[in-house]
């Protein structure tokens, strides 16, 4: 069956996709700072790396993701480097930003894409690559939107080969752990997932 039109799929995406429309302005500006703090600690701490020297992938967040935006303008202004993708079918292309306020307008689906004027980059060179998701499993293993373009990030990045040197970083709220997504071959796999509590959006 086509992982597009996968009824278990489609109903974990619903699910997923009503909780995290219902989370407040204010539970969504505390867990991007949280997951800033913890990336943070991450890339400085257990890879040892300076922010000035680091190269990241992220990407825009809209309905609800969680958001990196914190973190990418952290390594901006330490002088890091941070790419952002732009829909050009059948896949997603990186462009290095240094203003993710002028670098960036409206494309595709309505989520903020790099500018014409950018120059490409190539996530190869990255360290990092963060990618968002409507799930995980408890191995990492990413549930996207549906189109595919992750996946083929994922095999362009050398997926599963112990050549890969890119890291691959999942990031998501901790009710997107879901244990009894349906698996294919082709998925993206996080090297390293965090997971950012909402338990605020239940507090008076």
């Amino acid at each position: 069956m086509n992982s597009d039109v996968n009824p278990i799929k489609e109903r974990i995406r619903a699910i997923i996709r009503d909780r995290r429309s219902n989370l407040s302005g204010d539970v969504q500006e505390n867990c991007a700072e949280v997951l800033c703090d913890n990336l943070t600690e991450y890339v400085t701490g257990e890879l040892g790396l300076d922010l000035a020297d680091v190269r990241i992938a992220s990407y825009m967040p809209v309905f609800g993701e969680i958001s990196t935006i914190p973190f990418c303008r952290k390594v901006i202004e330490k002088g890091g480097t941070v790419m952002m993708p732009r829909v050009e079918d059948p896949r997603i292309v990186f462009y290095e930003v240094s203003d993710l306020d002028q670098d960036l307008k409206p494309g595709r689906f309505g989520i903020p894409e790099p500018v014409d004027t950018l120059t490409a980059g190539d996530p190869r060179s990255c360290d990092l690559v963060i990618v968002p998701a409507i799930a995980f499993n408890d191995e990492g293993i990413r549930l996207g939107q549906g189109g595919g373009y992750y996946d083929r990030l994922w095999e362009y990045l050398d997926g599963e080969s112990p050549d890969r040197k890119v890291i691959i970083v999942g990031v998501c709220y901790d009710f997107q752990i879901v244990s009894s997504i349906p698996v294919e071959a082709h998925d993206m796999t996080a090297d390293v997932l965090f997971e950012v509590s909402t338990e605020e959006e239940h507090e008076e």
